[in-house]
């Protein structure tokens, strides 16, 4: 449990020394220009998080991403949620997978579900040349790291 916090803490870590450094000048440039990374194609890996009493659980995921300019849709499958402290919507959708809607700011994405916006919600960041998320309103800490298979 306490290993799992440290890795989320050195990812969150890692992930915002990444971002680099500019100045007033270029972030307003880049703000009025923002050129959003193509996610679109098949995604496969893992993620991560607690379970029941804190329990580390860990499974599989496969991602399918649909891109036009800045905006897409999704297609989240995580194996093995029913014990986990993902959100309920994952849960619920269970074999079938989650269908969400996204929109990329750079190298990050901000998906949500289509009938429940406010409830669900995930955060990815696009690290070289893997995609690593978290689901923010999750009932514990939820790391996705994704690979991608093809364009």
């Amino acid at each position: 449990m306490a290993n799992l916090r440290w890795w989320l803490l050195l990812i969150a870590a890692v992930m915002f020394s990444m971002s680099g450094c500019a100045s007033a000048r270029d972030w307003t440039t880049s703000q009025e220009h923002p050129t959003p990374a193509d996610l679109s194609g098949r995604w496969v890996g893992t993620w991560k998080g607690l379970g029941l009493f804190d329990s580390l659980r860990q499974a599989s995921v496969e991602a399918t991403f649909v891109q036009h300019g800045a905006v897409g849709i999704a297609h989240l499958h995580l194996d093995n949620t029913i014990a986990a402290g993902v959100p309920w919507s994952i849960k619920q959708e269970g074999a079938r997978g989650l269908r969400l809607v996204y929109r990329v700011a750079g190298p990050d994405a901000v998906m949500r579900h289509p009938a429940t916006p406010g409830e669900m919600a995930a955060a990815f960041t696009l690290v070289d040349d893997r995609l690593v998320g978290t689901f923010p309103n999750a009932e514990g800490p939820v790391v996705i790291t994704l690979v991608r298979q093809d364009r």
